[in-house]
């Protein structure tokens, strides 16, 4: 239950939108409560970022959540590369690698 309450909270803070600032962002990895976030916004998919990713950035996706900051929507992935590093990266929601 308290887990319920937790994601419930996070959920209604991330719609708040305008009352969160630039300098914040709220994400989620969750992808049970960020999915349906992506449909109703109309951002790029997990199936269709994954894809996407790898074809840039080569290893093994680790993670990814969506952030919502200003009203902004960003994805940030974690991804393994074949030497064994880790690598962050920050990708718009709608237009992953521009136009």
């Amino acid at each position: 239950m308290n887990a319920w309450i937790a994601a419930t909270a996070l959920l209604s803070t991330l719609l708040a939108g305008p009352s969160i600032s630039r300098a914040e962002e709220v994400c989620l990895s969750d992808w049970s409560i960020a999915a349906p976030i992506v449909r109703r916004e109309g951002l790029v998919t997990v199936e269709q970022l994954s894809g996407l990713v790898r074809q840039r950035f080569p290893g093994d996706i680790i993670k990814t959540s969506l952030c919502e900051g200003g009203g902004a929507y960003a994805f940030h992935i974690v991804i393994r590369t074949a030497n064994g590093r880790l690598r962050s990266v920050v990708l718009d929601a709608r237009k992953p690698f521009g136009p």
